[in-house]
């Protein structure tokens, strides 16, 4: 195996390619009908939505409606085709196997905004790739650690089981989908205010709780709310104060019995009346927004028998030595180039929204759609 022709490897890089891409371009009335389903119980998920989006950072949870519907479709799907499912610790998303190789695919994720994240380039943990790559001693150091300093991943270039030897293929599907980071920022200062005003509440009413109920002084209650629980960024009253507001906005039935707990005048009620219709409005807009992915493309990773081909394109990534990128820059298969003089990529469309077509070609020299042929836009 370790002698397997490059040529081989990349052939079988190829063919596995072309029938993920086949496979989940056949499936995409079902996958868009799906994430459909989910978006209609969106205004159950929008207020978890803003309270994750913290520090100018939108927390996206599109990407776990993609990924588990993904997966959904792909394991039904390559089980047709004589592949079984191996789940596996230290693995990619998915792990399927057949008789003649392992199968990993990572499913990505991408806003339109942050182009770092798949302008010719994919962002991969040490989980999902069986490439070794480059690593820098820190920022300030322009070179790279001489061989044999790379970041090795936890999966190698093939496995041996009784024997017999199987080729690993990896590959990310990533999902890139526009930004809705301007929605996300007129609502979080209306929801930082109500935190202010949750906040306070919460440090007096349940202080004078404390006192009275666990035999401590007042200035000691105060204490223990500004005390943070082990291994959490934020202070236990702080985080009873966002549990609150769930159970205001989240647990109707609740609603009542914490207001008055927290003796919530008729303006603090106002306010959060008016956060209630807010949350309504976000999403309308969300909605609107469309919010589904604008692209599709599938990626093939090289095989780390292919170092000596592709190691200047792997560096370690966002994780220093714990991941990599793999900066594919004309995304082709090199091997065959090299020894057929065909072009065929590495990085294929699957899907694309022609309204994006435009501001998609200034992230990508090249755009190979997958139809009935390859085809270059």
């Amino acid at each position: 195996m370790e002698n397997l022709d490059k040529l081989e490897i990349e052939e079988k890089e190829k063919e596995v390619l072309l029938k993920l891409g086949w496979i989940f371009k056949d499936s995409l009335k079902e996958f868009s009908t799906s994430v459909d389903r989910s978006l209609k119980y969106l205004d159950k998920i929008v207020l978890p939505i803003i309270m994750a989006s913290k520090e100018d950072k939108s927390y996206n949870p599109f990407s776990q409606i993609i990924e588990k519907y993904v997966l959904h479709i792909l394991t039904r799907k390559f089980e047709k085709e004589g592949y079984s499912l191996l789940p596996l610790g230290y693995s990619a998303d998915l792990t399927l196997e057949n008789d003649y190789h392992i199968l990993n695919i990572d499913v990505k994720t991408a806003n339109l905004e942050n182009s770092s994240d798949f302008q010719e380039t994919i962002n991969v943990g040490i989980n999902q790739l069986t490439h070794v790559a480059k690593l820098k001693l820190g920022k300030e150091f322009k070179e790279f650690l001489p061989s044999p300093y790379f970041v090795y991943p936890t999966i190698p270039p093939f496995y041996e089981i009784n024997g017999s030897k199987k080729l690993i293929l990896t590959y990310g599907l990533m999902f890139i989908y526009p930004s809705y980071s301007d929605l996300i920022k007129k609502i979080r200062d209306e929801y930082n205010k109500l935190v202010s005003i949750f906040n306070n509440k919460v440090k007096n009413a349940l202080a004078q709780v404390i006192e009275s109920n666990f035999n401590v002084s007042l200035k000691e209650a105060y204490k223990i709310l500004e005390s943070k629980p082990e291994k959490s960024r934020y202070t236990k009253g702080n985080l009873i104060t966002e549990s609150l507001i769930r159970g205001v906005f989240i647990h109707k039935q609740e609603r009542e019995s914490i207001l008055n707990s927290l003796k919530m005048s008729k303006d603090d009620c106002e306010i959060i009346n008016e956060f209630s219709k807010l949350l309504d409005d976000f999403v309308g807009q969300l909605r609107s927004k469309d919010i589904k992915p604008i692209a599709i493309i599938a990626i093939s990773l090289p095989n780390g028998l292919l170092k000596d081909k592709y190691i200047d394109k792997f560096v370690s990534g966002k994780d220093y030595a714990k991941s990599a990128r793999y900066h594919y820059k004309d995304g082709i298969f090199e091997v065959i180039k090299e020894k057929t003089g065909k072009n065929i990529p590495r990085v294929i469309f699957l899907d694309l929204n022609d309204k994006y077509k435009d501001e998609l070609k200034k992230y990508f020299k090249k755009i190979f759609v997958l139809d009935y042929e390859l085809k270059e836009l």
